[in-house]
């Protein structure tokens, strides 16, 4: 796998298809690997570029002051867009890789063609979510690493699917994972409006261990001007597990500008815009 030197570290990526690139930006303790449901249907037509974030998988572990950053990453992918030639690309980021994307697109927008933000925040949803957090970072310094992963897992009960790619994904250790849950949280809502970019919202229509995805997805649908919002019914972060199909199929239509299909499980608002 190539990587890439970036200033004071190296990003390693996965490069799959030719064409018109895509940048795949991934969640929080995972790595370029969660994204291998998507890679046959978007390396048909697409260049797929799926990168390791600072902090995970391959790529280096430091941090400017030692000190977990979403900002520094979306750093990170300015420079590395600049380093492999990348003008223009279409960007799809979930969970923590929405937020490096929307941080990214408020300063960046030139680069992109359309954005997709699946299972996203730019704020804390609620209290209860601050509680869930605070709580959270508490339990998860007194426990083992491999007893963290297991609750996380539990989560998705008999998903077995979407247990086995974050299985496989995961790529911090546990010293990673405690600098990443006492990093600042994002707060970036207001400054939304800078992405002017085609955007595609996607998220759960229901609140996981206290967390209102619903909210949070519709708050980042609100202050995007150019922005469409997918609500998907008894699913949640992340999508392109819980469900492929839907989550590949709409994501090809709205990077070709059709019209976003109808499917049973999926609440649409403002479609047309994306079309």
């Amino acid at each position: 796998m190539p990587k890439v030197k970036l200033n004071d570290m190296e990003m390693n990526y996965e490069v799959r298809g030719k064409g018109e690139p895509i940048i795949f930006i991934h969640g929080s303790g995972a790595s370029w690997r969660m994204w291998k449901p998507q890679i046959e249907m978007f390396s048909e037509k697409y260049r797929m570029i799926m990168i390791d974030m600072r902090g995970h998988g391959e790529s280096s572990r430091n941090f400017p002051n030692g000190e977990y950053s979403m900002k520094v990453i979306s750093n990170d992918l300015k420079i590395f867009l600049d380093a492999l030639g990348i003008e223009k690309t279409h960007i799809v980021g979930l969970s923590q890789g929405s937020v490096v994307a929307q941080l990214f697109a408020i300063e960046n927008c030139a680069y992109i063609n359309r954005l997709v933000l699946s299972n996203g925040y730019s704020e804390i949803p609620t209290k209860m979510s601050k509680w869930v957090l605070n709580i959270s970072n508490t339990l998860f310094g007194l426990i083992p690493y491999n007893m963290i992963i297991n609750l996380m897992l539990k989560v998705y009960r008999d998903d077995e699917f979407t247990k086995k790619i974050l299985r496989i994904s995961f790529s911090i250790d546990k010293e990673m994972l405690m600098k990443m849950k006492k990093s600042v949280f994002p707060a970036h809502t207001a400054e939304l409006h800078h992405i002017t970019c085609p955007t595609l919202v996607m998220g759960g229509d229901m609140k996981v261990m206290g967390v209102d995805e619903r909210k949070a997805s519709k708050t980042i649908y609100e202050h995007i001007p150019n922005a469409a919002l997918a609500l998907f019914k008894n699913a949640f972060d992340p999508l392109s597990t819980m469900q492929p199909e839907i989550f590949n199929d709409m994501i090809l239509d709205f990077l070709e500008g059709k019209p976003l299909k109808q499917y049973d499980n999926v609440k649409y608002f403002n479609r047309e815009t994306c079309q």
